[in-house]
């Protein structure tokens, strides 16, 4: 049976934490650098997809995929929050860039295909240790044909 405890400690921590960084991180996309703030993303992502990749492969994707319902759904309910504080402290220091709705969009695009990379960091780390495993058992029973081979007994 499955115990979904630590999964759902870690997509909630992850889901609020991506829902509060995603409009910071977007407002740095308009206001920045473009290219800083996906990269900002992609650690975000990377670092959340390595604590996911410790769980079975049941409770990593559902631990996942939550963290990226909660963080979309309560990122653009963040956004009403944030947007306007980030708005009202740059226009008193300097010019907010307000993109157009494509650039918008485009940006959620880029975060949804890198938010796909958590299954892909989980898959990756899950496939590293299963190799792991396999050599170190692999190395084990050659040592065991070894020492059988040359054993003077006869069966």
């Amino acid at each position: 049976m499955l115990d979904l405890r630590r999964s759902m400690k870690l997509a909630i921590g992850f889901g609020l934490t991506g829902a509060v960084l995603m409009p910071i991180f977007y407002e740095i996309y308009a206001n920045v650098a473009g290219g800083l703030a996906l990269i900002m993303v992609l650690g975000w992502v990377l670092f959340a997809g390595v604590k996911f990749s410790a769980l079975t492969f049941k409770e990593a994707v559902i631990g996942i995929t939550c963290t990226i319902a909660y963080s979309g759904i309560l990122g653009f309910v963040c956004y009403f929050f944030i947007h306007p504080a980030v708005m009202g402290m740059l226009l008193k220091r300097s010019v907010y860039f307000q993109l157009d709705i494509k650039a918008q969009m485009l940006f959620v695009a880029y975060c949804f295909v890198i938010f796909m990379g958590m299954y892909l960091v989980w898959l990756i780390r899950f496939c590293g240790r299963k190799t792991a495993e396999k050599f170190r058992s692999n190395s084990e029973k050659a040592g065991e044909y070894i020492e059988n081979a040359f054993d003077d007994k006869e069966n």
